[in-house]
This record gives C-alpha cells, structure tokens and sequence, in this order.
C-alpha cells in the first residue's frame, strides 16, 4: 500500500450563504480577473453576494472553488439561463497568477464540462478581457479549444466627466428637433414600461453578437419589472429615453451605478432604432445621461463602456465623448459533444488489489472499474455512493479524491448520448466479498456478469479489455507516485471505440 503525503486539489461548489468562505472565494476571483489589466471590471463583492444568496427566476449561479487545504486558489462563475437558451451555460475561470500552471484551472474546467453533461448542455460561452497579446486567458481558452465569436472594444473615460467637453459636445451637436428625451433614475416609470421594454427587445435584436449562439427572447413589462427589481438592489439605474414628437419610443441609454463600488460605472445600452438615426440621436441621449451622472455621482472614478468593432457610427460615437481603448473585450464558444456523465471508483483493499467488474458486450468481454450514470440533480459523488452500494454494497462515508478524468466520444457508450465522461475517484476500504442490493437478474440487464479483485501483476498480464484501456499503466503510476494533485486527464475524443459501461 503506497504512503503518500502531498498537496491535492478538491473542486467544489461553495456556499454562498457562508460569507467568510464567499469572501475567500471572492478574493480569488477578483484577484484572477484584474491581474495584468489596467481597467479590468469585475462584478462587485455585493452584488455578486446577493445574486448567488438570491436566487432568481431566470438564471441559476453557482460559485466553485479550487482547495488546497481549505484554502480557496482558484474560482469559476459557473450560470446558466432556466427559461431560454437551454442548450448554453456560462463559465468564468480566474486563477491568481501566483496559484497559475498547476492545474488549477484546467480542474475547474473539468467540473463545468461535467456540470454541463448533467445538465444536457452542449454550449460553453465564456468572454475575456485582454489588454495585449499573447495574454493567459486567452490561450487557456485556445487550448481548450474555444473559438472568438465576437470582439468589442473595451473603452474608458475618467470621472468626473470634462464640464468644458461636455459643454463643447452639447454646442457642436446643436437643438434635438422631432424628438423629446425624457430621463429617470432607477425604476422605469410605469407610463413608460411598455416602451422601455420594446426598446430592450429592439436592442437584443440589433446588437451586434458576431457568431455567439443566442436566442432572443422578446422582453414583456413582467419581465422588465422583475429584471428591474433585482438589480435596483445593487445598482442604481439612470436611464435616458428618446420619443418622437408623435409619442412613438426612439431610442434610450442606460448607463449603471453600483450602489457598493466606489471606483467604477458602467455605460450600458444605447440604441437608437434604425428609422431614427442620422439625426445625433445617439449623442444627444448620451449628453443627457451624462447630466444625470453628474447628479448623482458619488466617487465612481471611471465609466465603462464596449462597442462592437463593426459598431463604426457607436464608435465614433464614443470618440467624440473621450472614451479611450483599454482592451479588446471577446466573447468566445465552445461546442461539446452530448456526453453521459459517470462516476467511478478506483476501488483498492489494503494488498493494492483493484476491484474490477467483468462486463459482457456482443463485442466481448470488458472488465472496468464499478460506477456508472449519474442521475439528474446528483452530484458526482452522490451518484458514487448510489452506484457503489447498488452495484458492489460498499457504504462511502468520506469523499474520495477525484483523480482521473476521461471524456470518449464515440459509438456505443449509452443510448442518445455521443460517448461519456468518466470520473474516477480513488476509494480505500477493507477486502470483502462484493454484493450489492442489485438482483442478478438487474445486473444481468445492465451487462454485469462478476466482480473480482485483481492485482497489478494480473492486470500487466491479462490479455483482455480494460476501461479504461489503460488501466494497468494508471493504477501502476498511482501505486507508485500517489494520488495526482488535480485530476488527470486520459485520452480524450476517440481513445477506445470499444462498448464499455
């Protein structure tokens, strides 16, 4: 038995509630997100607080950390909408540099591609702030395999905004005529809900999103309403609407205040429709938002803002108020094959035999590891322990240490599926006759034909089928190196063509 003492990686969901873990994961996503970047916009410690303790109607959060003896050196933001785009989830990755190039990242990878296979999505998005090239964040992504879908540019300008500019702006751009802008702060007065919500529909309508997968959802009063109350929470909203002289919505800029960030506001929205441009829409809609930051600006100082490259006229638009590029901002896609998620155990007595379950296809016979498909709403540990007393009637009380990671794509794996992933997570326990709660007429359904112990000798020397097929290799390099700190990843797409469980 091998005596191994090392560091070791544990990826898991934290609780937000518990608000001195929220804080250590938080510091870690802050610290991941703005190293290297001159003006790096990071959702703030209460808003985020409050999104992940408050769950909503149309999106679900979660909050993951990397561990190393409880302390947090790695988070990802892992969302995903409820009601609309149900075949993509969301992913934020933030390493500290000093936590960077020990797998950190990649481990948090592999919970998401799990996570998403559980959730029957297909679709990772994920966006990048990169200030020059090559940049970290970047080539993580291109390793993994994400493609640039869409670039904005990323632009900021100092507050409190130039009295002397502002004024030049508002002499250069001359009288608004056929149109009447009206402004608030926060809450959209009900008189004009029906308006604003159209222009929000317009507005997901005509952004420009390059190649990113996207279903627009038409935006009703209800759903503005609820959007509207969730984030008064935290920010305060100034919004400035244009109407034709005939009454008909025109446009709007919306532009954000966090209630609890002291440095940073955030330029949203602006939209002019197209009947309605070529008139300085656009501008005079921006001057008259600006007017109402002045107003209620406290110690914000910088605004945000990103156009689209192909946005020429926004662009140019922004030009003109001083806004200045201080990073491309991308938003980058990955498909995934629809893989069957699956745990399994590594299970080892204290001789180092491995328990091996002989599995009997029209192909032949396969001997692999006991585990199988996690269930809907059961983490990969709790579907560990299911399996474990099902199939062998071993109780898993602590939790293992994941080790090994595998995604196979190809034929043969499961039913509707394009292949599996398979977890592995070692688990040590006490020689004993296996016997699980499984009838043998169940067990001959799922292809089970015995359960033996093997050792590692009998392994190297057997001439048949193992998954995974390398299996005596691993189990030999875990016997004599110990557990891997963070998961390692076998052979990815195609490795073994063969059925297995």
């Amino acid at each position: 038995m091998f005596d191994w003492v090392g560091r070791v990686i544990l990826v898991r969901e934290i609780d937000p509630a518990d608000l001195a873990l929220f804080d250590e994961w938080y510091d870690a996503f802050r610290a991941g997100a703005v190293a290297g970047r001159e003006a790096a916009l990071v959702v703030g410690r209460e808003a985020l607080g409050f999104s992940l303790r408050n769950p909503g109607l149309l999106k679900h959060r979660i909050a993951v950390g990397a561990f190393e003896d409880d302390r947090v050196l790695g988070a990802m933001l892992f969302e995903y909408r409820l009601t609309d785009n149900l075949d993509t989830v969301e992913a934020e990755i933030d390493v500290p540099p000093e936590h960077r190039r020990r797998g950190i990242g990649t481990a948090l990878w592999q919970w998401a591609v799990t996570r998403s296979a559980q959730l029957g999505r297909t679709i990772v998005q994920c966006e990048l702030g990169v200030p020059s090239e090559p940049w970290p964040g970047a080539a993580f992504a291109e390793r993994l395999g994400f493609q640039v879908e869409h670039v904005e540019e990323h632009l900021v300008v100092p507050l409190p905004y130039d009295a002397l500019r502002l004024g030049e702006l508002q002499d250069a751009v001359g009288r608004l005529n056929g149109f009447r802008l009206t402004s608030w702060a926060g809450i959209c007065p009900p008189e004009h809900q029906q308006a604003y919500a159209d222009l929000h529909t317009a507005m997901d309508r005509d952004v420009p999103t390059g190649g990113m997968t996207r279903e627009v959802v038409p935006w009703t009063v209800e759903k503005l309403q609820a959007s509207e109350q969730r984030i008064d929470r935290n920010y305060l909203a100034l919004v400035t609407m244009a109407h034709t002289d005939a009454g008909d919505p025109a446009g709007y800029t919306l532009l954000y205040l966090p209630r609890a960030d002291a440095d940073h506001a955030q330029q949203d929205d602006t939209l002019v429709l197209r009947e309605h441009r070529g008139h300085n829409l656009g501008t005079h809609l921006k001057l008259a938002n600006l007017q109402q930051l002045a107003e209620h600006r406290t110690t914000q100082r910088f605004l945000h803002t990103w156009t689209a490259l192909a946005n020429t006229p926004m662009r140019k638009v922004n030009a003109r108020f001083g806004f200045r590029p201080v990073e491309e901002h991308r938003e980058l896609e990955l498909r995934l094959p629809r893989l069957r998620p699956a745990a399994r155990a590594v299970l080892l007595d204290p001789d180092d035999r491995v328990l091996l379950v002989r599995f009997e296809f029209s192909s032949g016979t396969l001997w692999a590891t006991p585990g199988g498909g996690v269930e809907a709403g059961e983490t990969l540990v709790e579907g560990l322990r299911r399996e474990l007393v099902e199939e062998v009637g071993l109780e898993l009380h602590a939790d293992p240490q994941h080790i090994w990671h595998q995604e196979v794509v190809a034929d043969g794996h499961a039913t509707g599926y394009d292949g599996v992933i398979n977890d592995y997570f070692l688990v040590r326990a006490d020689a004993f006759e296996p016997a699980g709660t499984l009838t043998l007429a169940e067990l001959r359904a799922e292809n089970v034909h015995e359960l033996g112990w093997w050792t590692l000798a009998e392994l190297q020397s057997h001439d048949g089928r193992f998954s995974p097929r390398e299996l005596p290799a691993l189990l030999q390099r875990l016997l004599e190196s110990g557990p891997p700190s963070t998961p390692t990843q076998l052979g990815l797409l195609g490795v073994d063509r063969s059925q297995s469980p």
